[in-house]
């Protein structure tokens, strides 16, 4: 992942804080590249996050916060792009060639995206999103090649994606999720759960309510 580090800057504008930290280079893992932050004013109508990306991964956390966050992390797309160093301005010319980047509420919902551009076909880097919401929230993620993720939940969730997995973990309400390639784990959850994949295994531990687990190429283990 590339982050920015050593200079931080604050844009405030209304409700929302965008967060920039710049190291003018590297790559490094684990840190996010730019994160927006809104308060819980301009949170208080919300009640759906909605977010997309096409390769990069979707994880959603639910958590006793005041503020939510939206951590966005960037990752060359090939051994060349991460290697490179990057300056910051490089990064931002590269992510605003690319890609339409949106972060915001928008009535009920947090509206979340990062979109290739129509007229390119292959980005140099992935964008990937966590989101650390309070509890009590709706869901609905969408990527194509990348994992899908959320945990400690109450609501109704949807999640999708085609080359990836899927994790849900401590959720409660109506559970929809689905992928094409990849595996399922759903943990500790329960109310209404229909998760279904064509090529991969399924792993469900400590459900309970009206669970529908479907594969084609796969096991489905409970336990």
């Amino acid at each position: 992942m590339f982050k920015m580090k050593n200079l931080f800057v604050l844009l405030m504008i209304g409700s929302l804080n965008i967060v920039l930290f710049s190291n003018h280079a590297s790559a490094q893992k684990n840190e996010p590249f730019t994160t927006y932050t809104f308060s819980a004013l301009a949170m208080s109508t919300v009640n759906t996050v909605e977010a997309t990306t096409v390769n990069g991964d979707l994880k959603v956390i639910g958590d006793a916060v005041l503020q939510t966050a939206v951590e966005m992390f960037v990752s060359g797309n090939s051994p060349a792009i991460r290697n490179k160093k990057w300056s910051d301005a490089e990064i931002k010319q590269e992510l605003d060639k690319t890609f339409d980047i949106e972060v915001k509420v928008v009535g009920e919902k947090i509206l979340i995206a990062a979109k290739q551009k129509p007229n390119v076909k292959n980005a140099s880097f992935n964008i990937t999103f966590k989101i650390t919401v309070p509890k009590q929230m709706n869901t609905d993620l969408e990527t194509t090649n990348g994992s899908v993720q959320i945990s400690n939940l109450t609501g109704s969730q949807k999640l999708k994606t085609v080359n990836g997995s899927l994790k849900i973990e401590n959720t409660s309400g109506k559970i929809t999720g689905n992928t094409v390639n990849g595996s399922i784990t759903v943990t500790n959850s329960n109310d209404d759960i229909n998760l279904s994949t064509v090529n991969g295994s399924i792993s469900e531990t400590g459900c309970s309510g009206n669970i529908n687990l479907k594969t084609v190429n796969g096991k489905v283990n409970r336990r």
